[in-house]
């Protein structure tokens, strides 16, 4: 079975080729993928679901993230791929009209051996109530978002992670995160500010 392969790009975002995960991700290579921020508003509060790594990930053990993410095929559009992840990995059928591009930024993590060098394409969906029950898909808490842009800006902080039902699970520090403050603060809180 041939290796997938994604588009990657020069400095200007011009496509120069195709390249294996372990090569985007060896050599620091330009690609770009597709992030979901799912948001509930109840009453006042405002909820950032999150789902938790698993153990073994070999770059983020057990760090909090989003709920899903993932790279684009080349035949694939960033909303075509958006719409796939979110399909594969949460069992959620979204519409297309239901999603909400929220911009693009590009971002470097480096961790070890693993380099992520993208253009992240930043989806958000927003309810009054989940749309599913999020037991089969397994480690999936929520932050309330005032508590989280506070945290995202101060390194030092800590930030409650709630389960399902709004019960605190833990407080946690900035190392049990997957490094996405920048995209937070950048895309996620200035679209929010105007549409909430």
């Amino acid at each position: 079975m041939e290796e997938k392969t994604y588009k990657v790009y020069d400095s200007l975002y011009n496509v120069i080729g195709v390249a294996t995960y372990e090569e985007v991700h060896t050599k620091g290579l330009l690609h770009q993928v597709v992030h979901f921020w799912f948001i509930e508003k109840e009453g006042d509060r405002v909820w950032l679901y999150v789902h938790k790594r698993a153990e073994d990930d070999p770059v983020y053990q057990g760090a909090y993230d989003i709920l899903t993410s993932g790279h684009i095929d080349p035949e694939e559009t960033h909303e075509e791929a958006m719409i796939h992840q979110i399909k594969k990995q949460l069992g959620l059928a979204l519409k297309k009209e239901q999603l909400t591009h929220i911009g693009n930024v590009e971002q470097e993590i480096t961790k070890g051996c693993y380099i992520d060098h993208a253009i992240v394409q930043s989806y958000l969906y927003r309810t009054d109530r989940p749309e599913r029950e999020f037991s089969s898909v397994g480690n999936v808490f929520k932050v309330e978002l005032k508590e989280f842009e506070k945290f995202a800006d101060d390194p030092d902080a800590l930030v409650a992670v709630y389960n399902i039902s709004g019960d605190v699970k833990e407080e946690v520090p900035h190392e049990a995160w997957w490094p996405r403050a920048k995209e937070f603060m950048q895309l996620v809180v200035p679209y929010l500010q105007k549409t909430l």
